[in-house]
């Protein structure tokens, strides 16, 4: 691509990026007005599953146009919405929940129209309201893409007093482990775009209070446990074999001990 292609090309994901943020507060008071319905007459599918649609596309769009923190948002959020078994479980506390996370949007696109866009508190507030959703619980983040591999895990971790934030993909798990505040990350070597070992390598060199969190790495490279421990190694190494199962029951026990409630 020349530099005039490239110029061109930059010009027209600003000119995107500008008219997402315009159209934003419009999509904002759409949610906000979705929230207040439900609160107020019950959940209905329609309303919850235009809401979802419209938090998954604020998502994506986040991170198309170089604003993570607007996909962090989202995707805590989407979180709690994926919890809700389509609306069914989506009480008026998370409702009310909901509409913080709107608040927390707003506030990113009055920040960026100040030319703020150090996210600091807001991060810190995202914190707070998943830590408030679940008090008592660790928070682990799982990076994995196959879905019978997840389901072992997901076993195994359903004897902790744990809350698992389930990706598939390593760039956007670095994302949100680069923004959020978890207790554990536990990833597969084996993940699309960045594999586990640069995802764990390169929040350990990041300037981010994330970088002390504590990491698993599973993985069926068996030399893996016999290279020499770097600083941007993971914390502890899982070998997928027959062992599998106690081995990463044992590296939780390990990594979480205020949350073993394994006997």
């Amino acid at each position: 691509m020349s530099s005039n292609d490239s110029d061109t090309f930059q010009q027209m994901l600003l000119q995107l990026r500008n008219t997402f943020l315009e159209e934003m507060p419009e999509k904002l008071d759409r949610l906000d007005l979705l929230l207040i319905g439900m609160e107020k007459s019950g959940v209905d599918s329609e309303s919850f599953n235009e809401f979802y649609r419209i938090i998954h596309s604020l998502k994506g769009s986040g991170g198309t146009f170089g604003l993570p923190i607007i996909t962090t948002i989202c995707h805590q959020l989407e979180d709690q919405l994926n919890a809700s078994n389509g609306g069914a479980k989506y009480t008026p506390a998370l409702i009310a929940t909901s509409l913080n996370y709107v608040d927390l949007l707003r506030t990113v696109l009055e920040q960026i129209h100040t030319g703020n866009e150090n996210f600091q508190l807001i991060e810190e507030q995202l914190n707070k309201l998943r830590k408030q959703l679940a008090p008592k619980q660790s928070t682990v983040l799982l990076v994995d893409n196959s879905k019978l591999s997840t389901s072992i895990y997901l076993e195994i971790l359903s004897e902790f007093p744990v809350k698992t934030v389930l990706m598939k993909d390593g760039v956007f798990a670095l994302t949100r482990a680069l923004t959020e505040s978890f207790d554990l990350i536990i990833t597969t070597n084996e993940i699309p775009v960045l594999n586990g070992v640069a995802l764990i390598g390169a929040l350990k060199l990041s300037d981010s209070k994330s970088r002390h969190t504590k990491t698993i790495l599973i993985t069926s490279n068996k030399k893996l446990a016999t290279a020499k421990h770097r600083v941007t190694d993971a914390d502890y190494l899982v070998i997928k074999d027959s062992k599998l199962a106690q081995s990463l029951t044992d590296a939780v026990r390990r990594a979480l001990p205020a949350a073993d409630g394994v006997s």
